[in-house]
């Protein structure tokens, strides 16, 4: 009766252990950690997207949740709408950069903030601006692909 107990208990685990896939992995469950060399190469895809002018690479950048707060009226952005500014926009980023990053990892979340620089030239190639930001980005791993799903941004009065 005792080993009929115990060969139960066994298959109960083991059956618990699988994924909906029926991969067999540790109880702590599904989550595949996010390294920080994966965050901060999502980082530099998503700067060489904009520098690009690439929409493609920035819909893969971005997961179809992310919202990006930060903006000087208080909206929240969507992807959606982010991807519709960026195609029809009348001005390109000629420079992006970054200081004082800092990751942080929490299994499939990594939260990386930093300072942002960049300079952003209007059509005419005249009107210029310079912005500094400090920001945060979300990142999470799902089903081996990163994506960004928020960010807030505030800016830097020098």
């Amino acid at each position: 009766m005792k080993k009929t107990t115990i060969l139960l208990l066994m298959a109960i685990l083991s059956v618990s252990c699988k994924n909906k896939n029926g991969i067999h992995q540790e109880q702590k469950g599904d989550v595949v950690k996010i390294t920080e060399e994966e965050a901060l190469n999502l980082l530099h895809t998503w700067t060489n997207a904009y520098l690009a002018g690439d929409v493609n690479s920035l819909n893969e950048v971005l997961d179809n949740s992310w919202a990006y707060s930060g903006s000087a009226d208080g909206k929240v952005s969507d992807k959606t709408t982010t991807i519709e500014e960026f195609s029809n926009a009348d001005y390109t980023f000629h420079n992006i950069s970054y200081d004082d990053l800092s990751t942080h990892i929490y299994g499939d979340i990594a939260i990386v903030r930093g300072k942002e620089s960049m300079v952003i030239v209007g059509s005419s190639g005249e009107d210029t601006t310079k912005l500094r930001l400090r920001f945060t980005d979300v990142y999470q791993k799902i089903d081996g692909k990163i994506r960004a799903i928020s960010t807030h941004s505030s800016p830097i009065i020098d």
